[in-house]
């Protein structure tokens, strides 16, 4: 039996110094209630309009909490609507983020406070959207990277139990393993640096290899894994070959490894050659700290940049050969760039839209993996010739027996895409047989229902369906739509006002209700 999680405050009783050190981190300061950390009042600062100056957002406080509000601008009935913030997420050494609940369900709000301009703007990724976008669902995988020991409820998309997460950090686990036996019976923690490099490795890459898309291993996700463990053994992070790799957020592995230092020195050099997981220098500090990890390798005559270069950054060599550039998947943050270039350069050229998918670490993937690396990718971008290349290789991998409920699901979507009901129906059917999590696909089963005429069978695969995804607004349209035809009007009015409270901007449903009315 695996041994069991204790908390970071247990290994506080004995490692007290590393413990308190450890929360004055970034890593240590990646999560928790929005109550405990700061937030910017909502004057000045705090207010902003999106992009195609449609709504005005705003964040607040008041005897119940933390809030975000949303106003349109220059409508005769303006839409508008508040919510209250009930998690951060984000150290705030670059940017804090925000989470709200509707009922158990967890959603990213569309409001970031970023330290660099010191100002309230859109949210990573929604800064084109001219709406209220209110469903982007926080799933574990994703807030894995935020908190630890998190309280997903299974069978749902992203529910949580209450509290979310039981550690607002890295927790120390997250790198040592499981602690019951150490303190019960003196076990040895796990030391990453005394790991085999692949395994030593994979503890940072949890958070810190993002690759284009990473895909689960059949059986296995991201929180299947454990210190000790090699993280390609559960996942396998895809990149774009042909180029190098974008300075994003969480790419400082793929940075690193366009090094020529990490090229050069193999697997002896690693993200604990120059960090400290467990202190961060102080600002006045830094310079010095990092000149000597680079002088550990290096000599002060290696050093050939102009005179003028040197007297401008002095010993700093981080400024000169790793310098804090923006970051392409989000606005207003800069990060260090890893890649450690003898001179300084601009972000690398995006590579082209159809270039290949590979595993990062240069090994095989299957068919199965490969199909799947290419369907997400492709309903992320709207990339055409990826979804081409998904197709084939998830019919490849239907073919040959190695296609999971996964690789089944958007196969069918892909069929179903392309009008081929014949094949994506009773794919839809096994793929809800195989897993009854699989929401789109009870929620593609309820529109082929409704198609027959099967009004009540319809109803409810969409309830199913919303049980487990419960922002699916068209979704509740369609649902309502049925309601209505079997006279339970009431029930349609409830739901158009759900579909409403997810997106405030559903002109559809908003006309539907006020028909109803």
């Amino acid at each position: 039996m695996a041994a069991e999680p204790v908390g970071s405050e247990a290994c506080a009783a004995c490692h007290e110094a590393i413990y308190r050190s450890f929360l004055r981190t970034p890593m240590g300061q990646t999560s928790g209630p929005a109550e405990s950390a700061y937030v910017p009042a909502a004057s000045g600062s705090g207010a902003f309009r999106d992009s195609a100056g449609k709504f005005l957002y705003a964040v607040g406080h008041d005897t119940a909490g933390y809030y975000f509000e949303f106003r349109q601008l220059g409508a005769q009935n303006p839409i508008q609507g508040r919510r209250r913030l009930q998690y951060f997420v984000g150290s705030g050494f670059a940017a804090r983020g925000y989470l709200f609940r509707v009922d158990r369900f967890l959603y990213e709000a569309p409001v970031t406070y970023y330290r660099n301009s010191a100002a309230w703007n859109a949210a990573p990724g929604y800064a084109n959207n001219d709406f209220p976008y209110l469903t982007r669902p926080i799933l574990p995988g994703c807030l894995s990277c935020h908190a630890s020991r998190i309280q997903w409820i299974a069978g749902t998309q992203n529910a949580y139990a209450e509290p979310a997460f039981l550690e607002g950090r890295i927790a120390c686990e997250r790198c040592h393993g499981p602690g019951a036996d150490h303190i019960a019976a003196g076990k040895p923690m796990i030391n990453p640096a005394q790991l085999p490099p692949a395994a030593r490795d994979s503890i940072c890459e949890q958070c810190h290899l993002s690759g284009e898309i990473r895909v689960p291993k059949p059986g296995k996700d991201e929180q299947s894994f454990a210190p000790g463990a090699r993280l390609s053994e559960f996942v396998t992070a895809f990149v774009r070959a042909g180029s190098a790799a974008q300075r994003k957020v969480t790419s400082h592995v793929e940075n690193l490894a366009q090094s020529a230092c990490k090229r050069l020195s193999g697997d002896k050099m690693w993200c604990g050659t120059c960090h400290d997981p467990h202190v961060v220098p102080a600002e006045n500090e830094k310079a010095a700290y990092f000149r000597q990890k680079c002088l550990s390798c290096h000599q002060v005559s290696d050093c050939r940049g102009s005179r003028v270069s040197r007297e401008a950054n002095g010993d700093d060599c981080v400024r000169c050969h790793m310098p804090r550039n923006p970051v392409s998947d989000v606005d207003h943050v800069v990060f260090t760039d890893h890649s450690i270039r003898r001179r300084p350069s601009p972000a690398s050229e995006l590579a082209p839209a159809n270039a290949e998918l590979v595993p990062f670490d240069g090994g095989a993937a299957s068919v199965r993996d490969r199909g799947l690396a290419y369907a997400m990718v492709a309903l992320r971008e709207g990339n055409g010739a990826y979804r081409d290349r998904a197709f084939q290789l998830l019919e490849q991998a239907a073919a040959q027996g190695s296609a999971d409920v996964q690789a089944l699901a958007y196969l069918a979507q892909f069929y179903r895409d392309r009008g081929d009901d014949a094949h994506a129906l009773p794919l839809y059917r096994k793929v809800w047989e195989m897993d009854r999590a699989q929401y789109a696909a009870a929620a593609a089963l309820g529109a082929y229902e409704m198609q027959a005429g099967k009004l009540e069978a319809a109803i409810r695969f969409w309830n199913q369906a919303l049980a487990i995804n419960p922002a699916m607004v068209l979704v509740r349209l369609n649902l309502a739509k049925a309601l209505i035809r079997i006279g339970n009007t009431e029930a349609a009015k409830e739901t158009l006002s759900q579909a409403l409270e997810f997106n405030p901007s559903f002109q559809e449903a908003r006309d539907l209700l006020n028909r109803m009315k």
